[in-house]
This record gives structure tokens, C-alpha cells and sequence, in this order.
């Protein structure tokens, strides 16, 4: 038992001289009695120096009174703890606000000995505080000659003077407000609950956001600042005032929104640079080196080497050539720059034989099989180019996560509420948890193909633009291992007129 107590009181001594605030103990007449290095630089005092003097010599006039009141309430057991701000003077004069929690500690035989206080300097807080106050009066009186509200209540809650401000900031008039509960003016009761919570613990409240209703039900935030009304000892209610702050919430909002679409764009940009620094330059890259092969050993190479090179070379700039059609619609499409053009389409079979074209080669290349099974009479009502843009990319992604003899589908036919369309394959498969990346424009998320294929990360967020500009949407259903197929619905000739 003895060492344990022993290892308490060093764990005590540890944290009360390394700890970032002032910390003291003061005997019951209010001499320092230990003050830690925190607390003397706070005060200008060495500790020697401070155990010369008692808490009245640096205590402010004006926070006697409620200094003596509180430690004398400590002493009786009246309350276990207290936490409330004084002034306490420097040693070179100036006087600094501190915020104190005071807790008595007592011997075995229940006497208090002395007690414990965590200070902290809270200088800088009220000098804020004080040119937050001076500064939104001066742009009341000037600006708008806004008035605040003041008002009582008493114990119970209901209101029992407020000043005739009220009616402009709610709609109620100050006679219509005398004798109501406070609640009926909150709009959530938690904001009522958190208050008075606090009023409890500190006596006083800060600029303590609540969100209040008018006449009308219209929302309002309010600042209010309060304090607990007590009389000979007895809390009898509160008083305060209250400054509406809902054009300040209102700007907070729109600079907020306007701040995470800044970052989207800087991302975006980001990705866009990184797509044309790495994706972009690769093939092109590839296409010279292999032109600087070709030109080399022209002379020493045979026709049929020569056509080899030629047609990787192709192949390269195939896929530069999609890559830069691909990122020049999507740039468009993140500054709303893509026009919408829905024409009548009666030939869908021909447009995804279109849309095949430069897919195809790819596909043949890995050893991959595309099947297209598309009814004859159908008829939609859509952009051309957004949808050969979206079914290039969604067969795209296919043959670029299938391998080697597996299998591609695409289907097209009528449903009740307009045209669905699916591309299937028996590829990789997409991890269930990264499904909710896919259409995302803040994810990134992309990854290689069976054959080492690298992905921008735009294809399918550009897909879903265009199927939602089109009023429609795009799932998808996977499982690893077994393949993918994507849907996405165009609706009807009839919806997609009424909506656009």
C-alpha cells in the first residue's frame, strides 16, 4: 500500500509540475503554498515569491467579493468544485484575466486542508471578446442599427421582461412574449437543453449559438450571452440578451459551400494535370521512341518488321488520341461547358457498332469476345455524342478488366420506363466496398486492368454526368472473381422532352 502511495504522489508531482497550465495549492487563509512553472510564468513571479504573498494581494478589487464567496462555499462542502474567471496583476503591474477550477481537498477525518487550482491565462480571449463587441456595435449603428434583446426570465422558464426589439427580429410583440415558456421560441428543444446545461455548471453563458423560431416558424440563429439571477443566495432565473446572427450563419454557409467547391476544382485540377503529365504523355512517348526505332533500322529492317512498328505505333496513338477526346469532354463537362443536344435516335444498333469501332482492336488484342444483342425498333431521345461517350467507356472498362477468352456483352431493349441498357463481362470483378467510389467526382479510385492497363479515373464519373443530364441513372452489380455489368436507363422520348 505504501508504494502505491508512493507512485501516486510522483505521478502527482509529474503532472503538476510539467502541466501546460498554472497549477497551485493554497491553504484555506489563501496563501500559495506550491505553484508550478506554468503558473509563475503566467504571473511574472518566481514560486519563492508567490509563497510571500496570498491570493487578495494579485486579486483584482472588483473579484474579491466573489473570490472570498467561492472559496468560503469550498471550505463549508457547499460545492465540491467551482470554475469561474477573475484578474489576477502581473508582477509588473498589468492585470491578466484567468479562468480558474478550484476543487478542496481534506484529510482523513473530513477537514479541508487546502485546494487545488488549475489556472489559465484567458488575457487574449477577452481582449476579443471586448473588440468583437466594440466592432459589431459600430457596425449595428452605422451599417444597420441593429438592437439586440434583452430579457428575464425566472426560475421556472418563462419569460418576464424582454425589451420591444423583439417584434423586429421574430414578428412577436413584446406583450405576446410576457408569461410564455421559453421553449415555445426554440426551434430544437436540445439548443433550450444545452444551455441551461451550461448555465448550471458555469452560471453564465458566452456567446452560446442557439436556433430560435419566429412568428412565421422561420429559423433564426441567435448569440446569446446570460447569466443566472441570484438573490440572497438563491438562483431566482436568468437574464441576458440575444443578437441575431442569421445573415452572419447565412454567410458562414455560402463560404463554407464555396470553400469545398474551390477544393473539388483544385482537386480536380490536380487529377487533370496528373492525367496529362503520366496517362497522356505515355503513349505519345512510346509512339516517338518507336518512330525513332523505325527511322533507325528502316534500311535494316523488313517490310513486315517495319508494319509491326507502324501498327504498335498506331495503337499508341489510338489510345492517346481517346484518352485526349476522353479528358477534353470531361474538362468540358466540370465547367458545364458540354452542350446538350437529345436528337431522335431510330438506328441504336448502328451507333453501338459506332461506338465499338475503336474498342474492338483492344478487345482482340486481349482475346476478348463482344456480342451485341439489341432490339431493331428501338427509338431514343438523346445527345449522340454523350451516348457513344458513355457506351465507348463502359465497353472500355470491360476489355480492360477481362481476361485473356472471357466474354463481353452488351444489351440494349425497351422497359417500362424508357431504354436500359447493359454491358456485362466475366472479368476481375469490383470490391463491394469500393462500389461507392466509382461515381464519385472527389474519389480517385482507379486501378489496373488484367493486362496492365492504366485508368484515368474519369471514365465512369463522365458516364454518370451524362446519363443524369439525360434523366437517367447508372448502377452497377459485380462480384469479385465472376464480373461486372453496368445499367444505366435513358428514359422515355416523352420523359426526357419534359424534363429538359
Amino acid at each position: 500500500m505504501t508504494e502505491v502511495k508512493e507512485n501516486y504522489s510522483e505521478q502527482f508531482q509529474q503532472i503538476f509540475e510539467n502541466s501546460m497550465i498554472g497549477m497551485a495549492l493554497i491553504d484555506m487563509k489563501g496563501n500559495w503554498k506550491r505553484a508550478n512553472r506554468s503558473l509563475c510564468l503566467m504571473l511574472g513571479y518566481g514560486e519563492d515569491e508567490l509563497k510571500r504573498l496570498n491570493v487578495k494581494d494579485i486579486t483584482h478589487p472588483d473579484d474579491m467579493g466573489n473570490t472570498e464567496n467561492l472559496i468560503y462555499r469550498l471550505s463549508r462542502g457547499e460545492i465540491a468544485d467551482v470554475k469561474y474567471e477573475k484578474r489576477y496583476r502581473h508582477k509588473d503591474g498589468r492585470y491578466i484575466w484567468v479562468v480558474i477550477a478550484a476543487t478542496m481537498l481534506y484529510d482523513n477525518a473530513g477537514k479541508p486542508l487546502h485546494y487545488v487550482s488549475q489556472i489559465e491565462d484567458i488575457t487574449k480571449r477577452k481582449e476579443i471578446e471586448s473588440d468583437l463587441v466594440l466592432s459589431e456595435k459600430k457596425y449595428r449603428t452605422i451599417f444597420e442599427n441593429v438592437q439586440d434583446v434583452f430579457y428575464q426570465t425566472n426560475q421556472q422558464g418563462i419569460v418576464t421582461e424582454i425589451s420591444p426589439s423583439i417584434e423586429m427580429h421574430s414578428g412577436y410583440r413584446r406583450s405576446e412574449i410576457i408569461g410564455m415558456p421559453v421553449d415555445t421560441f426554440y426551434y430544437y428543444v436540445q439548443d433550450r437543453e444545452q444551455i441551461v446545461e451550461q448555465l448550471r455548471i458555469s452560471g453564465f453563458v458566452i456567446d452560446f449559438e442557439v436556433r430560435l423560431k419566429t412568428k412565421s416558424e422561420e429559423l433564426r440563429y441567435a448569440s446569446v450571452n446570460a447569466r443566472l439571477i441570484v438573490e440572497d443566495g438563491v438562483i431566482t432565473g436568468t437574464e441576458g440578451s440575444m443578437r441575431d446572427v442569421t445573415t452572419r450563419k447565412f454567410h458562414e454557409n455560402a463560404l463554407e459551400a464555396l470553400n469545398t467547391e474551390l477544393t473539388a476544382s483544385n482537386e480536380q485540377k490536380n487529377k487533370l494535370f496528373s492525367i496529362i503529365g503520366h496517362d497522356l504523355r505515355n503513349p505519345i512517348s512510346g509512339s516517338l521512341q518507336l518512330l525513332d526505332l523505325t527511322l533507325t533500322d528502316f534500311e535494316s529492317s523488313s517490310a513486315d518488321e517495319v508494319h509491326a512498328y507502324l501498327s504498335m505505333m498506331k495503337q499508341e496513338l489510338s489510345t492517346a488520341n481517346n484518352l485526349l477526346e476522353d479528358l477534353l469532354t470531361w474538362a468540358k463537362s466540370q465547367f458545364n461547358a458540354v452542350s446538350f443536344n437529345p436528337v431522335e435516335i431510330n438506328d441504336v444498333p448502328g451507333l453501338i457498332r459506332k461506338s465499338l469501332q475503336t474498342v474492338r482492336m483492344m478487345a482482340e488484342k486481349k482475346g476478348v469476345t463482344i456480342t451485341e444483342s439489341v432490339a431493331d425498333d428501338i427509338s431514343i431521345y438523346a445527345d449522340t455524342g454523350m451516348l457513344e461517350t458513355i457506351i465507348r467507356n463502359l465497353l472500355s472498362n470491360a476489355v480492360k478488366f477481362t481476361n485473356t477468352g472471357g466474354l463481353i456483352s452488351i444489351k440494349a431493349e425497351p422497359v417500362e420506363r424508357g431504354t436500359l441498357f447493359m454491358v456485362q463481362d466475366t472479368g476481375t470483378g469490383i470490391p463491394k466496398e469500393r462500389i461507392p467510389e466509382l461515381f464519385s467526382k472527389s474519389s480517385n479510385y482507379t486501378t489496373y486492368g488484367t493486362a496492365g492497363e492504366k485508368g484515368t479515373g474519369l471514365g465512369l464519373s463522365l458516364c454518370n454526368d451524362f446519363v443524369l443530364k439525360h434523366g437517367g441513372e447508372l448502377w452497377v452489380e459485380s462480384e469479385e472473381g465472376k464480373g461486372t455489368t453496368f445499367y444505366f436507363m435513358i428514359p422515355d422520348l416523352l420523359q426526357t422532352i419534359s424534363k429538359n
